[in-house]
């Protein structure tokens, strides 16, 4: 069987679901071969869906979020 002797580096984002007493879970893993890159598509995900919430909204009871979680490999 081949053996990989070194990983390429790569940045981890992870894709949240959240939903009210059922607590969250990660929904899908995405790579990116460079850390901007990922950075770029955490704000602009988390921009599309979770709008700032106004003052008299409550957090929803279903959502989904992006987190950045580095690099690995």
């Amino acid at each position: 069987m081949p053996r990989i002797e070194k990983l390429p580096t790569a940045y981890r984002v992870d894709i949240i679901e959240s939903e009210r007493g059922w607590g969250s879970k990660i929904d899908e893993t995405i790579y990116f071969d460079n850390e901007h890159e990922a950075l770029t598509y955490v704000h602009e995900y988390n921009e599309k869906y979770n709008p700032p919430l106004k003052a008299d909204e409550g957090v929803p009871d279903w959502y989904m979020i992006a987190r950045y979680e580095g690099k690995v490999g």
